[in-house]
């Protein structure tokens, strides 16, 4: 019986701690411009070629996901100056931003000059305006689904921790709006780098809907959750937000590739 309890305590303890060592997650956020008299469609065509190198990368475990995000019928707010968004996303940061070459032996082969034809493509088709490293800090337990519609909203923070206190103190309200299926998942990230004064913005969150109909349900759905998460009324969850955060950009998008 002894023997039998220490069996317990152990897988007890191993599964806390496999619990507690969650992984997080980071991703490279690549922000790209079209060329003049480019379409999405051609930027589609030139990211698909590379999605099979992040299949690679993918399956050689130097990342985790890459994927696509372009505005769904161009909705986005004035302050986004770019066309659309690529992420590698994983655990590891010092595997996420590497492309080793040996992965790609096979791919190779037939043509080695087949990068220096895809690098001039992609030249010829968009430019990256910048990239950032950023770092997810929360998020809803149900995580947002990549096949539906996505918000991205940009923020301008001085005071990051202050900040994600507050952040943390809000995942009760998108948790409860998850729970009552206005939204399907909620995540907040704030970049590591660069992280000098002059960014537009250095957090952003994601969350996402199943339906586009949902979008009109939000303030609804904020004002149901935040008495019952928070304790406060809405009005005054609206007032600490606008004090905690400026948004500098917001856009509604869709998944047009990912890696499987």
């Amino acid at each position: 019986m002894k023997k039998l309890f220490t069996l317990i305590a152990l897988a007890i303890l191993v599964s806390t701690g496999s619990f507690a060592q969650k992984s997080t997650r980071y991703a490279i956020v690549a922000f790209h411009k079209l060329q003049p008299g480019k379409t999405m469609d051609d930027a589609i065509a030139i990211e698909k070629q590379w999605a099979q190198l992040h299949q690679v990368r993918k399956n050689a475990g130097v990342i985790s996901d890459w994927i696509m995000y372009v505005p769904y019928n161009g909705m986005k707010s004035e302050g986004i100056d770019f066309d659309y968004i690529t992420v590698n996303g994983g655990t590891d940061l010092d595997k996420l931003h590497t492309y080793p070459m040996e992965i790609f032996a096979e791919m190779t082969k037939a043509d080695p000059t087949a990068f220096d034809k895809l690098a001039a493509a992609t030249a010829s088709t968009q430019t990256i305006l910048r990239q950032a490293i950023s770092k997810r800090v929360n998020g809803t337990a149900k995580g947002t689904n990549k096949t539906q519609f996505l918000v991205f909203d940009l923020m301008k923070v001085a005071d990051g921790a202050a900040y994600e206190a507050f952040e943390n103190k809000v995942l009760k309200v998108h948790e409860a709006r998850v729970e009552a299926g206005n939204i399907s998942g909620w995540s907040l990230y704030k970049t590591l780098y660069p992280s000098s004064d002059d960014v537009s913005a250095n957090y952003f969150t994601i969350q996402s809907y199943d339906k586009l109909s949902k979008l009109d349900e939000m303030m609804d759905s904020y004002s149901k959750a935040i008495p019952k998460a928070l304790g406060i009324p809405a009005e005054e969850f609206m007032k600490q937000a606008t004090v905690k955060r400026t948004m500098t950009g917001t856009m509604l998008t869709t998944v047009a590739l990912a890696t499987k």
